[in-house]
């Protein structure tokens, strides 16, 4: 049963519709046979308060050569207005002068533009209003409701180009007949959302190559919980309108919505000099999220026949009564409409939201093609589970890499969505910069460009590593770990990566580490510290056991593959290969831990870091770190404060810390003398090792490469 307040709001509606026919007097609305096609026209005759007033000869034929002008107009303005979506024109002198502009929704292609244009010009000319000295059509493709149409266009004509007081104030509004759950969560998210949208098409910063000027979309979280817990707003104004005008009404409009509608799922507000669309899912081509529902989503035009006949019915009575009823209904909504403004809540202060709904910016296509040569191999940088990554170079001589994601990418919309949101809202020096996104006819994420590739292509090149001496090595090392302690501790999110490893640390152009590729990565809220997945994906010889084995996911998972980075940058060997041909099953990590619990750790330093000398107690330090961060037993592993802090202190003796005891994945060739921990103890041949060779619980791992 509805709620007395959308009660209240449902009556408001019928007030404010009844209000915007009477309020012109002798203003005709009409249906068109598509969806929702809207025709206003004025049957006076009158010229225009800003008009030229006729002279008593013209007087007789003033109005067939205005309306003359005006179909000369009509005919030319779908072409004139097709290139960039809007158009401005004038024909005639002095009363017979005749203006006319038409816009399309700023994300409509000039063809399609084009054709709805002629198609609302030839509407306007059949409304059966050519007596009138201005009139105006709202027109929609006729096609669906769902996505990603109605394409909104829009034409007005009149004798003068000024807007009246009555077009200023002229709303036409529809919305969903469902309803949300927590409408006043609903109604924040709202005024938040549209507040940020306004704000970028007032200022300017709506205005970029993919978007129109004076045409904003954007989305907004409402409730992380429901299926379609995300709001899609869309706004747009006229363009021959100052900044301040379309401040004005674009305000105005997001007042109106929700005194009407409050609840509902979405919304349309349509006027002379802007036009306001929200929904809980997405229908704009430039939509970020998932492709559209199977199930098509609820029609703001749900029950439209019987609006109809309740609008039509409202015009029949409304009409006849004349001047006197009107000023009545004007006056009792003037008093309803300052009683609920006084009782409505004030929305709270969203100065801070925009930091929570930053949004990446939205690249053209056609320039990123320019860009990459359009994806030629000459430019390709490599491929993964993703797909393939291209160098590209803007015309402003900046560099980016740009990913783009294949048709039968192991990668799909989730894991793009999760990567958008995450590389969006994540920044730090030592985290890959995401500088956009593009998703008109491609799915492409666009990064700052990494001179050096990724950290794999210098280690296990045996030409390359020697770039890589001690010093760059730690420092390295030391990124990575301040990278991980942002991700885990010092951000808005607390993020698990997942899939940590060489091939997904990036360095710049002065060998800065840069951790990258965040689609499978895991955010965490509040105080939450694990999480259990039903699908492990990761890269073998990184992957902590509890996570190989179980699913389970924490900052320690991280802080294991960490381990392993850290003993391959000081070994100069890949984990998951074998130390060498003649004992193949002896990995890394089984090395290093033989050699430390022998006390030989010289032993497993890279032959090239000997050449070139190295601190000792630095190298000793790291090979602590890596052992630490390898343990089998999770609460046994370091958090990323602590490695960092470890790092920082490599003067402090091994023995006021922790001795690190057997790590998990150990294949030894010395099965006879293996202790826990470095001089204590040892265990017999039928003691079998800690060995995870394969998955018992038959759980798939997938291995997912990146650039």
């Amino acid at each position: 049963m509805p709620s007395s307040r959308s009660v209240v709001h449902r009556h408001g509606q019928c007030l404010m519709i009844l209000f915007a026919m009477v309020a012109s007097l002798c203003t005709v609305v009409t249906s068109m046979d598509s969806n929702w096609t809207l025709v206003q026209c004025k049957s006076s005759m009158a010229p225009s308060p800003a008009a030229p007033a006729p002279s008593p000869s013209s007087s007789s034929s003033f109005n067939s050569t205005f309306w003359s002008n005006v179909v000369a107009l009509l005919d030319v303005l779908p072409s004139a207005a097709a290139p960039t979506g809007f158009a401005s024109l004038a024909r005639g002198n002095g009363t017979d002068r005749a203006f006319v502009r038409g816009i399309c929704r700023g994300d409509t292609a000039p063809a399609d533009c084009s054709r709805y244009l002629r198609s609302a010009a030839l509407g306007i000319q059949r409304s059966g209003c050519n007596s009138s000295r201005r009139n105006a059509i709202w027109y929609d493709d006729g096609s669906t409701v769902t996505y990603p149409a109605p394409m909104m266009s829009f034409i007005s004509y009149a004798d003068t180009n000024t807007s009246t007081s009555n077009e200023d104030t002229v709303r036409w509004m529809d919305h969903n007949t469902g309803e949300v759950s927590d409408k006043d969560a609903f109604e924040e998210t709202y005024n938040a959302l549209m507040s940020r949208l306004t704000a970028r098409i007032v200022n300017g910063s709506a205005a970029s190559s993919s978007l129109a000027p004076m045409f904003a979309t954007g989305e907004a979280v409402y409730d992380s919980a429901a299926r379609n817990g995300t709001m899609y707003g869309l706004l747009q104004c006229m363009r021959d309108r100052t900044a301040a005008e379309c401040d004005r009404c674009l305000q105005d409009s997001i007042r109106q919505l929700p005194v009407c509608c409050y609840g509902n799922q979405g919304g349309v507000v349509l006027g002379y000099n802007c036009y306001l669309r929200m929904e809980i899912y997405p229908y704009y081509d430039l939509a970020l999220d998932a492709p559209p529902p199977l199930a098509a989503p609820p029609s703001i035009f749900a029950g439209e026949r019987q609006g109809k006949k309740v609008f039509a019915t409202a015009l029949a009575i409304g009409l006849p009564i004349g001047t006197v009823l009107a000023a009545v209904v004007i006056i009792g909504v003037f008093l309803y409409c300052r009683k609920a403004a006084s009782s409505k809540k004030t929305p709270p202060d969203n100065s801070n939201s925009n930091q929570d709904d930053i949004e990446p910016e939205q690249l053209n296509l056609v320039v990123l093609r320019a860009a990459t040569n359009n994806f030629s191999e000459q430019n390709k940088l490599g491929e993964g589970g993703f797909g393939e990554v291209f160098k590209g170079t803007l015309q402003d001589g900046e560099e980016i890499a740009v990913k783009r994601l294949s048709q039968n990418s192991s990668q799909g919309f989730h894991e793009l969505k999760n990567e958008i949101v995450l590389a969006t809202k994540l920044e730090h020096r030592n985290l890959v910069r995401l500088l956009g996104v593009c998703l008109q006819e491609e799915k492409l994420l666009i990064y700052e460009y990494m001179p050096n590739r990724s950290l794999d292509t210098f280690l296990y090149d045996p030409v390359k590593r020697q770039q890589l001496d001690w010093s760059r090595r730690f420092a390295i090392i030391n990124g990575i770990a301040r990278g991980l302690l942002y991700l885990h501790e010092e951000s808005r999110l607390k993020v698990i990566h997942r899939d940590l490893k060489p091939s997904n640390v990036l360095l710049d152009a002065d060998m800065n580490p840069k951790i990258s590729d965040f689609g499978i990565a895991r955010a965490f809220g509040g105080d939450q510290s694990r999480d259990i997945t039903r699908r492990p994906v990761g890269t073998l010889g990184y992957m902590a056991p509890e996570y190989a084995y179980w699913g389970h996911v924490s900052s320690k998972s991280d802080m294991f593959s960490f381990g392993v980075i850290v003993l391959e940058m000081v070994t100069g060997r890949r984990n998951n290969s074998a130390y060498d041909s003649a004992t193949d099953y002896v990995s890394v990590l089984s090395h290093v831990w033989d050699k430390w619990r022998t006390g030989s750790t010289a032993d497993v330093v890279d032959p090239l870091l000997a050449e070139s000398g190295y601190p000792e107690l630095e190298v000793l330090t790291c090979i602590e770190v890596g052992l630490l961060c390898v343990q089998e037993n999770p609460v046994e592993r370091p958090d990323a404060s602590t490695v960092v802090l470890m790092l920082r202190n490599p003067t402090t003796t091994p023995e006021d810390r922790r001795a690190p005891s057997r790590p998990a994945f150990i294949f030894s060739s010395e099965f006879s003398t293996v202790s826990d921990r470095p001089g204590t103890g040892t265990w017999s041949s039928d003691q079998q090792p800690s060995m995870a060779t394969v998955s018992e619980n038959d759980v798939s791992i997938s291995e997912l490469q990146p650039r």
